[in-house]
């Protein structure tokens, strides 16, 4: 608590309103606990196309979800299974350094090539 009382602009809520997509999140007695994985960092939802465009994520995840899960399989232990890189191109999203599958660690980015990774996010950004 003390943190919370001395760091109270820390907590409070920003400008930009949206979305951040979380996948696979579930407990099981097979696997153990699983936290969904952040699939979509952070995506704003100020128009009818964000909305959209959300709904068209979700529409390809099911699609993905129903042609390459097994009988009786969940998301998590689908992702699991074929691995999230696969995954996620399965459904058509690019590997951003900000989506996380467990907190405090990023299985994305590898730190033997970290400049690399860091030009490619500022070649994306510049893009955009």
């Amino acid at each position: 608590m003390h943190c919370i009382n001395v760091m109270t602009g820390a907590l409070a809520t920003g400008t930009d309103k949206g979305v951040t997509v979380l996948m696979g999140g579930k407990r099981t007695l097979k696997i153990g606990d699983l936290m969904g994985t952040v699939v979509i960092p952070f995506m704003k939802m100020e128009t009818d196309a964000d909305y959209e465009a959300l709904v068209e994520h979700a529409q390809k995840s099911i699609d993905f979800f129903a042609e390459n899960a097994l009988e009786h399989e969940r998301t998590g232990e689908m992702i699991e299974r074929i691995g999230l890189i696969n995954f996620l191109e399965g459904i058509g999203l690019e590997i951003d350094p900000n989506m996380v599958s467990t907190p405090r660690t990023n299985p994305y980015v590898r730190t033997d090539g970290w400049d690399d990774e860091v030009a490619k996010l500022n070649a994306r950004k510049a893009a955009a």
